[in-house]
């Protein structure tokens, strides 16, 4: 969908777009990492989306406190690392979809110390730079608007084509479960069976050794 079809649609259908659009803002958070411990974050991120993260140390500098981040794929291979840090970005394009997960730590042990850390992370539509985007395609600000709008909505598309996926992998799954549950039940009825059939006939053979049939 292109800038020209945008400008086609109704203005109500329009105002919807663009609160959902808006729907999902970054992620902007500040957490305490106690001396000695990890402090992890995880991203669920679509192949080939932009991600881009800020962090920083937010305790008074006299402190002295720096901090070591880490972000990794969904199978654990390092992306980005910085070590000893007051502050610090990472930027990527996910290689697959999944979960991306960012940790963070104190490089140095202080008994009872606590380091603030100030972190956004930003995906997808969110972390691309519109400012040089509008400087690159010399648009004005109508036009800008309309273009976050088309990338919006093809992120949105995008979403759906993602959840309908999930929806049919965990409908596949169902099934399969369903159907291995149910040769399981018939062949442990079988077994029951047998083993009762066979029990019988022990009996059977033991009353009759005995004459008691």
């Amino acid at each position: 969908m292109d800038s020209a079809s945008l400008l086609r649609l109704p203005l109500p259908l329009l105002m919807v777009l663009g609160f959902l659009c808006s729907s999902r803002p970054s992620q902007a958070l500040v957490f305490h990492i106690p001396s000695g411990r990890v402090k992890c974050l995880t991203e669920d991120i679509h192949a080939g989306a932009m991600s881009l993260a800020h962090f920083r140390v937010a305790d008074d500098p006299a402190y002295g406190h720096n901090i070591s981040a880490s972000v990794m794929d969904p199978n654990g291979e390092n992306l980005r690392r910085v070590d000893g840090v007051e502050s610090g970005e990472f930027a990527f394009v996910a290689a697959e979809t999944g979960k991306h997960t960012a940790c963070f730590w104190s490089p140095h042990f202080q008994l009872e110390a606590a380091v603030t850390v100030d972190f956004e992370w930003k995906t997808g539509i969110a972390a691309k730079d519109w400012t040089s985007v509008a400087k690159k395609g010399k648009i004005d600000e109508m036009e800008l608007e309309l273009k976050k709008l088309e990338d919006s909505i093809n992120s949105i598309h995008e979403e759906m084509i993602f959840l309908r996926n999930r929806e049919e992998e965990a409908r596949r799954l169902n099934e399969t479960t369903t159907s291995r549950m149910g040769s399981l039940s018939i062949l442990s009825f079988v077994v029951c069976m047998g083993v009762a059939g066979l029990q019988l006939l022990h009996l059977k053979t033991f009353f009759q050794r005995e004459k008691i049939l």
